[in-house]
Order: structure tokens, then C-alpha cells, then sequence
């Protein structure tokens, strides 16, 4: 007769055996789909470091962010200017994943109604509103932090590209007592996407604007709404137009390092 104990072993094994056969005979399921659910989570920053870096010696960062859909890593490509002037370049990775055609993720730093591609055609959403004060108080706060930590840093400048541009206005606008500078390519800015941030308090902090006289994602007008806006409350903004569509002019890097070089 067997004991209670090896019952019990038997009972298992024979599910076990059991759960085996019914997956073995319906391991490929008819219907299969995924559900993208969206919340605040850790980022990855890359950082790319100078030639003969020295841990001691203090160095200017140059923060990148990337547009909608890219990623970190995508972004490093334009690091190599940076470095090479001698500034370490460190490319924070976006809070929200967004499904790409290719069947791979990108990221975006707020959560955006893509069926409007120019936000300024339509108010933002308070979503948005909400999303974007997140990622600029939050995470641009904790990554300027971060990196402060980790490295010896100088000056700090925010370079941003369409949707990352967005990010950079109001990360210049909100922390400006933490950056030095910041480098818009290709965006634009609205006073209701501020919160309760007074657009004149960061007036001390330099800005570059760069803008494709082609670029119809962003159309030159817009741009051109944001240097006023700043102009108007009391910036040092330097604009630059260049012959081409939405994108970086990696043509002009060499007249973004001497910018950044200037006191």
C-alpha cells in the first residue's frame, strides 16, 4: 500500500504530465494580439565620453534629446562633434514607448495625439499638458542630477530635435537655475504648455535656434514664433536658418561647438 506521501508525488507528477500534453497540443494560440499600456519607468542615458577623458578635470555636457519615435541610442550618432570638441554627450531615453512599422519600439517624451502632427494647430491636451510637465520637472531634473553625480561638470547645455525640442524649451524654461544653454532643431513652444513656470525667469539661459526653411513637420513660421516669444521676454537668442527639411543640419555642428564655446 502505498504511504500518503508518494500519493501525493504521483498526483503531481501525473498533472505535470497533464499540463505537458495540453500544451503540447495547443502551444500556438489562433488569435494573438498585444496591448501597449503606457506609465512613468527608469530610462537608460547614453553617455558618450571625450577622447582622453580625465575624471578630475571638469567638462561642459551637452544633452541630447532625441524626436518622436527615435531613441537614445539613435540619438548618439550626433555625438561625435560634441566629444570631439571635448564635451561629454549624454542622450537620455524618453519616458513612453511608441509600436514603430517595424514591428520595434521608439520613444516619445510626452504622450502626443499623433492624428495631429503641429500641436499649435490645436490646443494640447491636458494629458499632454500633464505629461510634458512630468518628463521636463521629473526626469529632465533627475538625469541633469545624475549625471552631475557622476561626472565633473561645467556648463551644461539641452540640444533638442522636434519633439525633443519641445523638451528642451521647457526643461530651459523650468530649470534654468541647472543649465546653461539650449539648442532647439526643428520645434516650437507655446506659453499654455508652461504650467505655472514664468517664461521671464529663464531668460538668463543662452539659446540657439536652428530651422529648415523646407521643413513642413514644423513649418519656418513657427519656429520663428518661438525666437520672438523668447525675444520678447528678454532672451539672448541666436537664429539660423539652413537650405533642407526637418532634420539636423550636421553641416552646421561646427557653428553649434563655437556657440557653446562662447562666453
Amino acid at each position: 500500500m502505498k504511504s500518503l506521501k508518494q500519493v501525493f508525488i504521483l498526483f503531481i507528477l501525473s498533472g505535470s504530465l497533464m499540463l505537458n500534453q495540453t500544451f503540447a497540443q495547443d502551444d500556438v494560440p489562433n488569435k494573438d494580439t498585444t496591448l501597449w499600456s503606457r506609465s512613468e519607468a527608469y530610462t537608460p542615458t547614453r553617455v558618450n565620453l571625450p577622447d582622453n577623458y580625465d575624471p578630475d578635470k571638469p567638462y561642459t555636457l551637452v544633452i541630447g534629446l532625441h524626436g518622436y519615435g527615435s531613441s537614445a541610442e539613435g540619438f548618439l550618432a550626433l555625438s561625435k562633434p560634441f566629444t570631439d570638441a571635448g564635451f561629454i554627450f549624454a542622450a537620455p531615453e524618453a519616458y513612453y514607448p511608441v509600436p514603430l512599422d517595424n514591428g520595434k519600439l521608439g520613444y516619445e517624451w510626452f504622450l502626443y495625439d499623433i492624428s495631429s502632427l503641429i500641436m499649435l494647430e490645436r490646443p494640447a491636451s491636458d494629458l499632454e499638458k500633464a505629461a510634458m510637465r512630468v518628463t521636463t520637472e521629473k526626469q529632465m531634473g533627475q538625469v541633469i542630477s545624475d549625471l552631475k553625480t557622476n561626472y565633473r561638470i561645467d556648463k551644461v547645455f539641452v540640444a533638442g530635435f522636434s519633439q525633443g525640442g519641445i523638451i528642451t524649451y521647457l526643461t530651459g524654461i523650468h530649470h534654468y537655475d541647472k543649465i546653461d544653454g539650449m539648442i532647439i532643431f526643428s520645434s516650437v513652444v507655446d506659453t499654455d504648455w508652461l504650467g505655472n513656470d514664468d517664461i521671464r525667469e529663464g531668460n538668463r539661459v543662452r539659446t540657439l535656434i536652428i530651422q529648415g526653411e523646407q521643413d513642413t513637420l514644423v513649418p519656418i513660421a513657427l519656429a520663428e514664433n518661438g525666437r520672438d516669444l523668447l525675444l520678447e521676454n528678454g532672451y539672448e537668442v541666436t537664429y539660423r536658418k539652413f537650405e533642407g527639411k526637418h532634420s539636423i543640419p550636421m553641416h552646421l555642428m561646427d557653428f553649434v561647438i563655437e556657440w557653446i564655446k562662447e562666453e
